[in-house]
């Protein structure tokens, strides 16, 4: 490799790490809008969900009862059926760090990352009251029945159906009844009419059939407000609430501060940040140009990480992600300091610093691998416990070493073939000496 083009080669890896770096930690407004709006970028590291260890979350408590007419002994099968259903429509509104339980006749739940005001609206909105739902062609009176309930409900969520009108997809919530009320829902809608959907004595939604019945059970409501997926799967999630096994009774909601403390979500990584630079510092003092080329490198094993995590949606930022994250920081620069010291090691004998940097990545290969496989293993094995701090720090020993294996064992190899063009034979650049003088 000519000089040149290892000058070209690192220019190029320096801007591609400047954009890793700004998609990293840099929170922007696009300059110019689209169809007349202006888009922020969320970055990676604010797209990791926070744990409720140093993120806010929030309690509901519920006291649970049977619907009428319904038996005592059905009652623990409807609870766990309640809970898997509270439980899934709050992950899908995208809040994964959910822990619900139950004592007697209370259903409790812990929902955190918890960022701001607007996550606690959306839950409130959502689980602050649940109410039955059902459906009525006009208004509610004491003259008008509803002709469906929700126990005649067997499916509602989120699909894509074409538009004749607009020749396009269009994002759809649907809700399906159940076979046995197909042809009753069809003889009480046949002349069409207002569809009025109520969440106990609240209109929720209407819907202006036309003079169309609902045909095969099943409706498909269609909103300009679901611009995307998520306003229409937060709209299904209100109709879910309606459709809960049991009956439920809020007697508690509110938000809880972090476990660690106020502010915790900053100072951790506060903290994180000092120690990689006092990690960096210590590579440079102890191998100069070699330190700053191994900086270098680390920096490309953070970002990478960075944008591999917050693509797992269940990975969490809370304290045990962060040991993690340590833990693979430190690995991942002893894989480094591994090949400088064995390349240290036969510079010192003689060798020019190609053969020796050479030498170095193939005695420390072995290692390297057996070392991040471990943490690869216990990681995998992290992932499937119950508790979701020990399933963040499985995603992070797990996905971590495998980004360590590259950047380590590929791209650092790859750094040192671009910078031995540019030294070749001046060992004390690095801190290496011949004849076993240390620095």
């Amino acid at each position: 490799m000519t000089k040149r083009r290892s000058i070209n080669l690192f220019v190029v890896f320096s801007i591609l790490l400047a954009i890793l770096l700004v998609a990293c930690f840099v929170n922007f407004t696009y300059p110019f809008p689209m169809y007349g709006t202006y888009y922020s970028y969320s970055n990676f590291v604010s797209n990791i969900r926070l744990g409720e260890d140093i993120g806010s979350s929030m309690r509901v408590v519920y006291r649970a009862t049977l619907p009428e007419g319904e038996a005592q002994s059905n009652y623990n099968a409807l609870k766990t059926s309640t809970i898997n259903q509270l439980k899934d429509i709050i992950q899908s509104e995208g809040y994964k760090d959910v822990t619900v339980s139950s004592y007697d006749d209370k259903i409790v739940m812990q929902i955190g990352n918890i960022l701001n005001e607007t996550d606690e609206n959306t839950i409130q909105s959502l689980l602050e009251n649940p109410q039955a739902i059902s459906f009525y062609i006009g208004e509610m009176s004491d003259t008008n029945t509803p002709f469906a309930t929700a126990e005649d409900i067997s499916i509602v969520d989120v699909v894509t159906s074409y538009d004749q009108t607009t020749a396009e997809n269009a994002i759809v919530v649907r809700v399906q009844f159940n076979e046995d009320k197909i042809d009753e829902i069809a003889e009480a809608t046949a002349d069409g009419g207002t569809l009025y959907i109520y969440l106990g004595d609240t209109v929720y939604s209407q819907i202006d059939l036309g003079t169309s019945a609902i045909d095969q059970g099943v409706i498909y409501i269609q909103n300009t407000a679901f611009v995307d997926t998520a306003t229409a799967q937060t709209y299904a999630n209100g109709l879910r609430t309606g459709i809960l096994s049991l009956e439920l009774t809020t007697l508690e909601i509110n938000p809880i501060t972090p476990s660690y403390g106020i502010g915790s979500d900053i100072m951790i990584p506060v903290a994180m940040g000092i120690f990689a630079l006092c990690l960096f510092i210590y590579m440079i003092v102890k191998y100069k140009q070699m330190g700053l080329l191994a900086c270098f490198n680390l920096l490309f094993f953070i970002t990478l990480g960075l944008f591999i995590l917050q693509s797992i949606p269940i990975a969490h930022y809370n304290f045990a992600s962060m040991i993690g994250i340590l833990l693979c920081l430190i690995i991942s620069a002893d894989c480094l300091m591994s090949i400088f010291e064995r390349a240290k090691i036969h510079y010192q004998t003689g060798l020019q610093l190609h053969i020796a940097f050479k030498l170095g990545q193939k005695e420390t290969l072995f290692k390297n691998l057996i070392l991040n496989t471990l943490t690869f293993v216990v990681g995998f094995v992290c992932v499937f416990m119950p508790n979701m701090a020990i399933q963040s720090f499985g995603w992070v020993a797990l996905v971590l070493p495998i980004i360590n294996l590259f950047t380590s064992l590929v791209l650092m190899r790859l750094f040192i073939n671009m910078y031995l063009p540019l030294n070749n034979t001046d060992g004390k650049k690095l801190n290496f000496h011949k004849g076993g003088e240390n620095a």
